[in-house]
């Protein structure tokens, strides 16, 4: 019977071993997996595992204070950004205001860059009064025109296509025209 306590005591022994043995590659592999996640001004220079737990505390504390400062920035932007997305054509209608059909009306504004041109159309972020992106491409397409980019963002609870076109430089476009040509074919697509 003493034999027996004695093989007993050392399995309990081994046991416990293998268990703390997983438990240290276990940390062994989070901790490398936490040192990976960090940038190098981090953990440079420190080997201690609780140099790198005070790093990781330190990189969540900066990103915190970097997404308060970003999320600053995009307020003060999308304040900004309110008188133009409502932009000239908002104005629709005398003085009653019940003339339109929608209360948040949409513009359209092309404008020349360095390769062509940009279109820029605001429209209601949700529901009929929103234009579709594959709408304003149609018209674009229909007058022969490559777009080279396409830019989607909701700002505002507004919908904002920004799409670049490319022209050669030897053509002459109108871009009054086009601008009105958009705006009519926008507008027909939404009320008919």
């Amino acid at each position: 019977m003493p034999h027996e306590r004695d093989e007993t005591k050392k399995e309990k022994k081994l046991l416990h071993r293998n268990i703390e043995r997983q438990r240290r590659q276990e940390m062994a592999i989070l901790f490398a997996s936490l040192r990976s996640h960090l940038p190098l001004q981090y953990i440079k220079g420190k080997r201690a595992m609780s140099d790198h737990v005070n790093g990781a505390v330190n990189f969540i504390n900066d990103t915190q204070t970097r997404i308060k400062d970003l999320a600053a920035r995009r307020d003060e932007l999308k304040k900004d950004m309110g008188p133009i997305c409502s932009g000239p054509s908002s104005q629709t209608g005398s003085g009653s205001g019940s003339g339109s059909s929608r209360s948040d009306p949409a513009s359209v504004m092309v404008q020349p860059c360095v390769s062509g041109f940009e279109v820029v159309v605001s429209s209601s972020a949700s529901g009929l009064e929103a234009w579709p992106l594959s709408r304003v491409l149609e018209v674009l397409h229909k007058q022969g025109l490559e777009v080279i980019s396409s830019l989607t963002a909701r700002v505002n609870e507004r919908l904002m296509y920004t799409i670049q076109v490319e022209v050669n430089s030897f053509v002459c476009f109108d871009l009054a025209w086009l601008q009105q040509k958009l705006i009519e074919e926008l507008v027909l697509s939404t009320t008919g």
